[in-house]
């Protein structure tokens, strides 16, 4: 039971970090980049700073530009925000 808690929190990570990037998922959204989105929500269920994330929400203000760094998919999440809302692009890389 503890891992389904844990996938569910990690999930409610994500789709908090999405509003805050201001990345909607509606249909058109889904069609153009619902693969994508489907392989970073499912990262995020399995990762390693789910807790780190979910203290970094607590803290971050309530519209962000980028993902943070620790999170192994911010460019992924970055380049789905700037596909959507046109944001500034990454100046640092992830690994």
């Amino acid at each position: 039971m503890r891992d389904f808690d844990r996938y569910d929190r990690y999930s409610a990570n994500i789709g908090e970090m999405m509003e805050r990037m201001g990345i909607e998922f509606d249909e058109e959204f889904k069609e153009n980049f619902g693969p994508a989105l489907s392989a970073v929500i499912r990262t995020c269920q399995l990762c390693r700073s789910g807790n780190l994330c979910s203290e970094w929400l607590a803290r971050a203000p309530v519209n962000v530009e980028q993902a943070p760094d620790f999170c192994p998919y911010a460019d992924r999440l970055d380049g789905l925000a700037i596909d959507q809302i046109g944001c500034p692009t990454r100046k640092h890389t992830v690994h």
